[in-house]
């Protein structure tokens, strides 16, 4: 190979863990993610992507959700209805729920699905796996990427 390329190539891959390497601090913040309503989701962290697969993981979220909607309609949780749960995947970084004018990763995204029934009508919450979901309204719901995934409830 040519010895010019090589440097350049050479260079390229440590300019490449440079740049990883200063997106993985300790002290730079996760980015905030929005539910499009104006409130803050939490960042997906390491530990719970590890948990991603896990009964409690699933549960943990549901139970989230429910939560929010109850605070966020100003009802009680037990009024409100799970009707459909389960693991899908997603056709990119937006969970099925894009927001105009932004540009998100293309790629095929572990998550959940989940509806939700209060006063006679359906909340969507959308999230990735093991991460905090978050309410997609239903004009900017996009369906999973392909299947339905597994029902978990």
């Amino acid at each position: 190979m040519n010895k010019g390329i090589q440097h350049a190539l050479q260079l390229g891959a440590c300019g490449l863990v440079l740049a990883c390497t200063a997106c993985k601090q300790d002290n730079v913040e996760a980015p905030v993610e929005t539910d499009g309503l104006g409130e803050a989701a939490l960042p997906v962290t390491e530990s719970d992507n590890n948990a991603a697969s896990t009964g409690e993981s699933l549960s943990r979220q549901v139970a989230d959700a429910v939560a929010d909607l109850a605070d966020r309609a100003g009802i009680a949780a037990d009024a409100i209805a799970v009707t459909e749960a389960r693991t899908v995947n997603w056709g990119s970084g937006a969970v099925g729920c894009p927001k105009e004018g932004m540009n998100y990763t293309q790629a095929i995204v572990p998550g959940v699905l989940l509806l939700l029934e209060a006063d006679g009508r359906i909340y969507r919450y959308h999230g990735r796996s093991g991460g905090k979901l978050f309410h997609c309204p239903d004009e900017r719901a996009e369906a999973p990427a392909y299947g339905q995934g597994e029902e978990f409830m």
